[in-house]
């Protein structure tokens, strides 16, 4: 198996920041319950979390669209589809990984002018507190895409790509489950005391959802991308793999991988090289298919005829 590398032009446009309208209703209620400051920290750290999943991910060449302010955070949103496992751990890891440093670095202040603790403890807790939250390996927490994408890389050593993937989601799912009714389980124990923390109920919510919310629309065909023309911007690995011209449709798609574009090298049973196909073209033959099971062989007429045009 021959690698080569394609450079494509990096999109890196640069995000612009939108203020969510529910955001500005959330600031106006905690303005009257005199908690304005805690909410203005906690957006403050919110954003620095998800610029630093943004700068990384222009970092790696993808295009970033906008960071959003919303009530309960801020999210990123960008063109990031068939983005490769590599590159997902290393977008989800430096959000956390920002605000570790940064509560690191209100400790080293602590302990060269203790008197500032009094100023800084509430940006501290803050950063401390969203940084652990999303380490959690439960999607779609940073910890949880860590997981998820952990998961499919070693699988992907013992089963074809897309079924590793699979195989990754429902881990995944599964362990965010176990989380979310674990945080459910705090608040009634909370709430038969008679200290309701709505926290521990929203959190629990907000992993349930994440993880039954995309059961019927599985990232891995998504992300699975057959075209990949929209990747090639940003430069993707090209794999060639030689196969007879007898081989059916359905087996090629056990080599395709959406952080890498394929070739095929396409044999007769005499042993000579008839042609390469590309995987554009290959998703031109998977879609005009009749059966799975259908050869290489009988898209001949239109890969020659796209050769010699």
């Amino acid at each position: 198996m021959k690698q080569q590398k394609i450079r494509g032009r990096q999109n890196r446009s640069r995000p612009r920041l939108v203020l969510h309208p529910l955001f500005l209703i959330v600031g106006v209620w905690y303005c009257f319950t005199g908690e304005l400051f805690l909410f203005l920290i906690s957006c403050l750290v919110a954003l620095q979390h998800e610029c630093a999943h943004a700068f990384v991910a222009s970092k790696l060449g993808y295009s970033l669209h906008q960071i959003v302010l919303m009530p309960y955070g801020a999210v990123i949103d960008g063109d990031l589809q068939g983005i490769s496992l590599k590159d997902e751990i290393t977008v989800a890891l430096y959000g956390p990984l920002c605000n570790l440093f940064t509560a690191l670095f209100f400790c080293a202040i602590w302990w060269l002018y203790p008197t500032t603790y009094a100023f800084t403890d509430t940006a501290y807790y803050s950063s401390l507190s969203i940084a652990l939250i999303n380490l959690l390996p439960a999607y779609p927490l940073d910890g949880g895409r860590i997981l998820r994408c952990v998961l499919a890389q070693t699988l992907s050593k013992r089963h074809p790509s897309a079924q590793a993937e699979r195989r990754a989601n429902a881990i995944a799912r599964a362990v965010t489950v176990f989380f979310s009714l674990c945080f459910f389980t705090l608040f009634l124990l909370f709430a038969i005391q008679k200290r309701f923390n709505l926290t521990l109920f929203n959190l629990s919510l907000f992993l349930l959802v994440g993880a039954i919310g995309n059961k019927h629309n599985p990232a891995v065909y998504e992300k699975m991308n057959i075209p990949q023309s929209a990747n090639l911007k940003r430069g993707l690995l090209i794999r060639h793999i030689a196969v007879l011209e007898t081989c059916p449709i359905k087996d090629v798609l056990r080599f395709l991988e959406r952080d890498s574009y394929l070739v095929l090298e396409i044999y007769s049973r005499a042993g000579e090289h008839l042609c390469n196909l590309p995987q554009n073209e290959f998703a031109y033959c998977f879609e005009k298919a009749q059966s799975p099971y259908q050869p290489l062989y009988e898209f001949f007429p239109f890969i020659f005829h796209e050769k010699s045009g």
